[in-house]
């Protein structure tokens, strides 16, 4: 059967290490194959058979907290989400700036490692 490329742009960043947990989540998708998360770009690309895996592909990472760019959230009741590793990093290394989204996040990240430390 003839594959289709899907190129997913997702709004939050991800770390390398959840760019794993994307791939595996996806794999699992009857007729996804050769799934890629590239996390410096927020990038995640897969072939598919049918418009029905893409469908749940899209459910799927927006479960994750990788919504697609462009889908509309409210903002009222959503938190951007930082990746899940910077979350739940409380010994204060260096954090990629990439995978901070927004400056008030910055400020928050920056005022949490000051009081761990």
């Amino acid at each position: 059967m003839k594959t289709s490329l899907a190129r997913i742009e997702a709004q939050n960043a991800f770390c390398p290490k959840c760019s794993n947990k994307i791939k595996r989540a996806l794999q699992k998708i009857k007729d996804i194959s050769n799934v890629c998360a590239y996390s410096s770009d927020s990038l995640i690309t897969f072939n598919f058979i049918r418009a029905n895996e893409l469908s749940v592909a899209l459910n799927t990472l927006a479960e994750l907290e990788y919504p697609p760019k462009g889908d509309k959230i409210e903002r009222g009741n959503y938190v951007h989400q930082l990746c899940a590793c910077i979350k739940n990093r409380h010994n204060g290394s260096t954090i990629d700036k990439n995978l901070l989204g927004y400056d008030h996040q910055k400020r928050k990240l920056n005022d949490a490692l000051k009081k761990a430390s």
